[in-house]
């Protein structure tokens, strides 16, 4: 791994643990103004680590409870598809449907049917879980964030572990 990638990794991992545990994505603080700011930094650390874990180990690539659709098959498809949502506001992976109805940042603490339209139906099917919801993606903290991101330090380990692969001169 080189100088630069193993940097982001090690930043990466450092700004998700602060994030999930500060207790910001917590039932007791939702609505807080700061929650949307700090899922969209989950997710593009998030995403850029899946993407380093797939280019030096291995795709994390599990598909339990994954709303599957035409960009997104597995967890890491579905992790880049609502860090697509979350950053570009005109992104179609904020839509519901074929006519652009859309939706964004909404959250289920717990079992609960979010929404229903047509074919499609959103829902968190855990009690002990949170799901976000960006358009058609969802994705619950515990598992799918919380687990794909310990299946990526997990597999990284042994690249951080590692000393620098590149020279400096």
């Amino acid at each position: 791994m080189n100088i630069k990638d193993r940097q982001d990794c090690e930043s990466n991992i450092r700004r998700i643990e602060e994030l999930l545990g500060c207790g910001i994505f917590y039932q007791e603080n939702a609505g807080h103004i700061l929650q949307v700011s700090a899922f969209i930094d989950l997710m593009i650390c998030l995403r850029d680590l899946m993407h380093k874990t797939e280019k030096y180990a291995q795709k994390i690539d599990f598909t339990d409870d994954i709303l599957v659709n035409d960009y997104v098959t597995d967890v890491s498809d579905a992790i880049r598809a609502v860090r697509d949502a979350c950053c570009h506001i005109d992104s179609f992976k904020r839509n519901f449907d074929e006519n652009g109805n859309r939706g964004s940042h909404n959250i289920a603490y717990g079992r609960c049917n979010f929404m229903r339209k047509g074919d499609l139906e959103l829902k968190s099917e855990y009690e002990d879980d949170a799901a976000v919801f960006y358009g058609m993606n969802r994705l619950y903290f515990k598992r799918h964030i919380i687990r794909a991101f310990e299946e990526s330090k997990a597999l990284l380990a042994a690249h951080l572990n590692a000393p620098y692969t590149q020279q400096i001169t």
